[in-house]
């Protein structure tokens, strides 16, 4: 027996005929569908939110924000190492300058005082990353915005669901962006993503460039193709409405993991009851041995990082070296992703906790 990491077979056989009907509504109905704009209403009513804007990517979602927000070539754009580079990678096709900080060791998230420091007068975002349902301390971060009159864009690809001191994530900050790509809380099928914005002049710039700059058959303004498929927007609208279920699910399973992993020498997660309970991560020192024995036990863990951002050879012309963000490249070196996920019985957790004990 293979223990998956992920649910979605087992989530499409739980839902199979709900979703089955969705996809055959989306490919036999001629007439245009009404999918995206009940997706971007629901997105909006369940993090609290006047609107919401439903994207292909999350790439293309950062585009978007940072063409109304009017990012130029020179201008810096503050981030974590310790990420999915989308959002490092968006800056750098903008023709801005990513400046990297590091992350607290306990949550992974961005360093508040290192923040601090790296602001100059270029400065133009803070772009906090959510890791692993992990929201940064976006009070201290907005507060430190406002002192310095910049925007802070919520990267919250791994933490939709997720709460911080009551507040929704997503609506940490005046600024956005989340992703429904299969690996991440909320998915669809394929790849997706939605951003939130405050301001209604500044979403309506937004909408009418995510359609190459078109109203109706009108070019208004020079704009990008990042509409999300009918198909797709029906997907995530439907596992929307089993989202809050699935997480309490897999908080439960969280939960037994802690339970059954809290007296090992194994470093476990800090998750609080505000999580959406996206991951399970372990920090390990010997993470290679670990994953070579789930491996041989077919159960399915997933190494998160294989180093940060600052050291893979596509950012080598930043000029960051090894040991410019210790704790980063402490964890990328440790973390491991154990199977978690609203699917996951007992007994798979037992077997999974009983392999740990052994190493």
């Amino acid at each position: 027996m293979t223990i998956k990491f992920n649910a979605k077979q087992r989530q499409y056989e739980a839902h199979k005929e709900a979703i089955d009907s969705l996809l055959l509504q989306s490919i036999t109905n001629s007439s245009k569908t009404k999918s995206i704009p009940q997706l971007e209403k629901d997105l909006a009513a369940y993090v609290g939110a006047e609107d919401a804007i439903v994207c292909n990517t999350q790439f293309n979602a950062f585009i978007l924000l940072f063409m109304v927000l009017g990012l130029k070539p020179g201008d810096e754009v503050i981030t974590s190492p310790l990420s999915s580079g989308i959002a490092v990678q968006a800056s750098l096709f903008m023709g801005a300058k990513v400046i990297f900080v590091d992350v607290y060791e306990t949550d992974f998230t961005l360093d508040v005082e290192q923040i601090e420091d790296a602001i100059t007068e270029r400065t133009k975002f803070i772009i906090p990353v959510s890791l692993f349902g992990n929201c940064a301390d976006m009070e201290s971060i907005n507060a430190l915005a406002v002192q310095h009159d910049l925007c802070v864009i919520e990267d919250a690809a791994e933490s939709f669901g997720s709460r911080q001191n009551s507040r929704p994530s997503c609506q940490l900050s005046k600024l956005a962006t989340t992703s429904f790509d299969p690996d991440m809380p909320l998915n669809g099928l394929g790849n997706g993503a939605a951003l939130f914005i405050e301001d209604g002049d500044l979403r309506a710039k937004a909408r009418e460039l995510r359609t190459q700059g078109k109203d109706g058959d009108t070019y208004r303004s020079i704009g990008i193709e990042a509409c999300m498929d009918e198909a797709q927007a029906a997907i995530v609208d439907f596992k929307l409405s089993i989202f809050t279920d699935e997480i309490k699910r897999r908080q439960k399973a969280a939960d037994n993991y802690t339970l059954a992993l809290k007296k090992s020498s194994i470093k476990l997660p800090l998750l609080d009851e505000e999580s959406n309970f996206a991951y399970y991560p372990l920090r390990l020192q010997n993470r290679k041995a670990v994953l070579t024995s789930l491996e041989q036990k077919s159960i399915e863990s997933k190494v998160p990082f294989t180093q940060p951002l600052h050291l893979h050879e596509a950012f080598s012309f930043m000029d960051y070296a090894v040991g410019d963000f210790p704790v980063s490249e402490k964890l990328a070196n440790e973390l491991l992703l154990l199977p978690l996920n609203a699917y996951l019985t007992r007994e798979e957790q037992n077997t999974i906790v009983s392999s740990l004990l052994q190493q």
